[in-house]
């Protein structure tokens, strides 16, 4: 388990992301708090899947040198 993690975690924290941004679409209401909300979501979203494409490009970028 402990070796699932250290190599998928990124895929999981993205994971994560997507589910509590669909859930903020569930509850949405048409307020400027939840707009702003969303919109962090989003920018969050954008970030945390940089991070993966940047993660998973590095791991076969290390796998081809060898």
């Amino acid at each position: 388990m402990k070796r699932f993690l250290s190599k998928n975690i990124h895929w999981l924290l993205l994971i994560f992301v997507i589910i509590n941004l669909i859930i903020g679409f569930s509850n949405f209401t048409y307020s400027k708090q939840d707009l702003i909300a969303i919109i962090f979501g989003i920018v969050g979203l954008l970030g945390v899947t940089y991070l993966v494409i940047h993660i998973e490009s590095k791991k076969r970028r290390g796998k081809e040198r060898e």
